[in-house]
């Protein structure tokens, strides 16, 4: 599934590329493609640096297959999510920076990348889940687990704010989302750095 989430998440970002490569530069639209692939390779951090799969084969192996099946089925949002992130990072760019981003276009984007967050943050409750049922009562495992939870509990929080926006009809300039969005999902790294047992460099 790490495979072919990242199979997804490549196709993506070249097809983002690949679609803007004719597109008129600007200052504008060069932020707005900075900030879109910062978006995409948050996501690929926040997917990457904390979806491990040990727990659930192990789960699998010992024939206990519910927590297998949803770990597998979460991951349909997210490549949904991922793709048609692309699509809305490509429609802020071709739109008209100094309107307002149309109701639909808030939706599109928003949507897509909370899609992503609701579902990483899911998976990572999972994992949680399969780890706290996988023998090993360890202080490193406890802790991983509650970094696990912790994680998933910042990803909704990030995926409802996002959301937010749209809900209530929010009139924001595109190049002023996006920068929203991107500082959101950084946010998201910074808390992994912080917390991490691998890295912790702050």
């Amino acid at each position: 599934m790490g495979l072919f989430t990242l199979i997804v998440l490549g196709e993506t970002i070249f097809d983002l590329v690949a679609s803007l490569s004719y597109h008129e530069w600007n200052v504008e639209s060069t932020i707005v493609i900075g900030a879109g692939l910062s978006i995409a390779f948050s996501l690929w951090w926040m997917y990457f640096d904390n979806v491990e799969g040990s727990p659930i084969r192990a789960f699998r192996e010992r024939g206990r297959v519910r927590i297998y099946t949803t770990w597998i089925y979460l991951h349909f949002p997210l490549v949904v999510g991922l793709v048609s992130t692309a699509t809305g990072i490509r429609y802020i760019v071709s739109a008209a920076q100094d309107v307002a981003l149309s109701y639909t276009g808030e939706w599109l984007i928003c949507g897509s990348v909370s899609l992503c967050l609701f579902s990483i943050g899911a998976i990572q409750f999972t994992i949680a889940s399969a780890s706290d049922h996988d023998g090993d009562g360890s202080n490193n495992n406890s802790r991983r687990k509650k970094l696990m939870i912790q994680g998933s509990v910042h990803r909704f929080i990030a995926g409802f704010i996002i959301v937010l926006i749209p809900v209530m009809a929010i009139a924001i300039l595109p190049l002023l989302l996006i920068l929203i969005i991107t500082v959101i999902c950084i946010m998201q790294i910074i808390f992994d750095l912080r917390h991490h047992p691998h890295h912790r460099i702050f």
